[in-house]
């Protein structure tokens, strides 16, 4: 529990290394966080899975039950927005009515007043039909012909029921649907079936008389070939054309580049050197002569010397403006690029012409041929005309034919293409609220909810938590922790704190007197707060002192709110104040402790600037004059915040301890006072004492009857008072 300041740091040990990175420090710090909430995240999590259970309880349970019915043709294709492939518009719409509806079509269908209103009469349901549609969903399964309809009520046999009749009710739907559809059909078809077939026949007839009196029995094989050889004629036409006119495309852009790109580069570039170059250095060669003969003849300030110098600065900048080298002659190469393009051009050129040279002979081949197309016999396109209105018409009375055929044996038998293919069964039914998933999701929720409280709340707390914090937030080393003893009647709750109290303050003295390098002579103890426990340590710790080392002299320096006269119960008629200002002897000032022995000086009448009395000569000299009576002397220093006194006090001392309090105060507030104590000029801060720690069996250790004392069990002094 203790820390030791000159102690080792971990990176100093062997085979112990810092944190990697800042994501490892963070998560270190969360995770300290969880366990120092753990009460408060398990409170959470108590409070979310009860509330959840309960709620589960308490909540109208619901039964839900499905039926899975096919409809229509799964192997109809639905939805590609395809139709049929007859040129004939009749066939098409012929095909088009025989095409089947999709899953999503007979959702919507299962939902009409028709349906509702059957099962609410066959299962006697008081309930409108608006109403009746909420406790049902028709949802279609994706990609497939599969419906699935879901019926929930407050007990799982009515829910099946109302599943069981609700799938009877949609086949009844749709087999009067196929059946009123069907003789609609009839009615239709038996008017357009005779008429179908008198086209039929007078087509028939019309082809057999032409070929009867035209001798055909059918198309000319010179007619075909003939056409045949046409038509290739006008695709190969057509193919050079586009060929030639990407091919001249072609060309324009390449005699374009042409015109913007040079028939010549320069190649390699000759250099010499700059003759100018050479003049100057000989000039400024004359004036270097000429200067070392006028400095021999005259003095430095003459004018001849100064301007044979001027001249010298002029040819040297001169020459340092010039260039080393000039060029002394390029060659010219022919550009790559240009003879490239030249050479594209002459390739579409030549392709321009052979395409030209192409179509000419395919137009004379074409006109050759147009002459023997025009002596074709007229009576073959009117066979063919006649032969396409006979077929047109046989299809269109087949199609109506077997639409007949279809529709008498749909009115007959009436068979729905809906098909129930999984009853409802109260056994299988869906109960909501499950208890077991919502006791699931509640510990799941519940952990998390407790986990993101317990952040929130140390987020909005920023009272000091552990050493840790502190460590990092004032970068000060920890002195020690002093337990939170709890009295009952003057007497610690638990009996082991209090000697866990003493071990405390025995570990904090010794640690203090290692914190510095040098003898501490004079302490300061200081807190960034009133309340935070700073007068019951400094008493402790000179009570510690004057037990080990000998005697020790407590000064109460808090001017503005003393506390040690009434904690030890002593007068305050003459103190501190009162031996600054000459009005006592230090000799009649100081009191003893008869149980302890402890001199202590209070801080005697109040006084109304205690900042000049801290900063007079005759404060420096008063603990000059403790130091020659005492080992040690021990101020107990007022609140930092609000004032600068204990700032004032801290310079004129050997060390200064920072007293924070744990879970009280504001780490803010302790990071201000630390930023008071620098701007004042405080270099000697030896570390902090956290303060009302919540003790842990495991940190004490019994000494037995050896066991060191700082106080009397008839008087003691404990870490809980304020």
């Amino acid at each position: 529990m203790q820390s030791f300041p000159n102690a080792p740091t971990p990176a100093a040990l062997p085979g112990i290394s810092e944190p990697t990175n800042e994501r490892e420090r963070e998560l270190g710090s969360l995770w300290r966080t969880l366990i120092r909430r753990r009460g408060a995240i398990l409170k959470i999590f108590l409070f979310f899975v009860v509330i959840m259970f309960v709620g589960t309880l308490v909540w109208p349970k619901s039964y839900t039950t499905d039926i899975k019915v096919i409809a229509g043709d799964s192997n109809a294709s639905v939805g590609t927005g395809g139709g049929p492939d007859s040129e004939l518009p009749v066939l098409n719409a012929l095909m088009l009515a025989n095409s089947s509806q999709s899953a999503e079509t007979y959702a919507d269908l299962f939902t009409e007043s028709p349906v509702v209103q059957q099962v609410i009469k066959e299962r006697n349901l008081k309930i409108s039909n608006h109403e009746f549609l909420k406790h049902v969903v028709v949802k279609p399964v994706t990609n497939t012909n599969i419906i699935d309809v879901s019926v929930t009520w407050s007990d799982p046999k009515t829910s099946a029921a109302i599943a069981n009749a609700f799938g009877t009710a949609i086949v009844d739907r749709q087999r009067e649907l196929v059946a009123s559809q069907a003789r609609e059909s009839l009615a239709s078809l038996q008017q357009e079936l005779p008429l179908a077939q008198e086209r039929m026949t007078a087509a028939q007839n019309a082809l057999t008389q032409f070929e009867a009196q035209n001798r055909i029995a059918d198309i000319d094989t010179q007619t075909k070939t003939t056409i045949s050889t046409l038509a290739d004629l006008d695709t190969k036409i057509g193919q050079t054309q586009a060929d030639r006119s990407q091919a001249q495309a072609e060309l324009s852009s390449a005699q374009g580049q042409l015109s913007s790109v040079p028939p010549t580069i320069t190649g390699e570039t000759s250099l010499s050197e700059n003759p100018v170059v050479g003049q100057l250095e000989q000039q400024l060669a004359q004036v270097d002569v000429q200067l070392r003969q006028a400095e021999e003849q005259y003095t430095d300030q003459h004018p001849t010397v100064l301007s044979l110098k001027a001249q010298k600065q002029e040819l040297t900048t001169a020459i340092a403006a010039q260039k080393q080298t000039v060029i002394s002659g390029r060659n010219q190469i022919p550009n790559p690029v240009y003879q490239q393009l030249m050479q594209q051009s002459t390739t579409y050129r030549s392709q321009v012409a052979a395409d030209t040279a192409q179509l000419t002979e395919l137009n004379r081949q074409r006109a050759a041929l147009t002459p023997q197309l025009a002596t074709l016999p007229s009576q073959t396109a009117k066979l063919a005309d006649l032969q396409r209105e006979a077929t047109a018409t046989q299809n269109v009375f087949n199609a109506l034919q077997q639409k007949y055929v279809n529709s008498q044996v749909a009115a007959q038998t009436a068979i729905s293409d809906v098909t129930i293919t999984q009853p409802a069964s109260p056994s299988d039914a869906q109960v909501r609220p499950s208890l077991l998933i919502n006791f699931v999701i509640s510990l799941i929720l519940g952990a998390v909810l407790g986990c993101t409280g317990a952040l929130l709340l140390d987020y909005f707390d920023n009272s000091i938590k552990d050493e840790r914090e502190v460590e990092e937030e004032l970068s000060l080393p920890q002195l020690g922790s002093i337990p939170l003893v709890q009295l009952r009647n003057g007497e610690p709750i638990v009996p082991w704190v209090k000697a866990l109290a003493l071990e405390s303050f025995l570990q904090l003295v010794t640690n203090i007197k290692y914190a510095s390098d040098e003898r501490l002579r004079s302490l300061a103890v200081v807190s960034p707060m009133q309340g935070d426990g700073k007068s019951t340590i400094a008493l402790n710790i000179a009570l510690a002192l004057n037990e080990i080392e000998g005697p020790v002299v407590l000064v109460d320096a808090d001017l503005r709110r003393p506390s040690l006269h009434a904690k030890m119960r002593l007068s305050n008629e003459r103190g501190l104040s009162d031996v600054l200002v000459g009005q006592a002897s230090l000799d009649s000032a100081i009191q003893v402790d008869e149980r302890s022995g402890l001199a202590i000086l209070t801080c005697g009448t109040a006084t109304p600037n205690p900042i000049k009395l801290l900063e007079s000569p005759r404060f420096d000299e008063l603990i000059e004059e403790l130091h020659d009576r005492y080992q040690t002397v021990v101020f107990d220093g007022a609140a930092l915040v609000g004032n600068v006194d204990s700032a004032v006090l801290a310079r004129r001392v050997s060390g200064t301890i920072l007293v924070v309090s744990h879970a009280s105060t504001d780490l803010r507030e302790a990071s201000g006072a630390m930023r008071r104590l620098q701007r004042m000029g405080v270099r000697n801060v030896l570390g902090f004492v956290l303060n009302r720690m919540e003790p842990r069996r495991a940190d004490y250790t019994p000494y037995g009857n050896d066991a060191p004392r700082l106080y009397s069990d008839e008087a003691p002094i404990v870490a809980a008072s304020r």
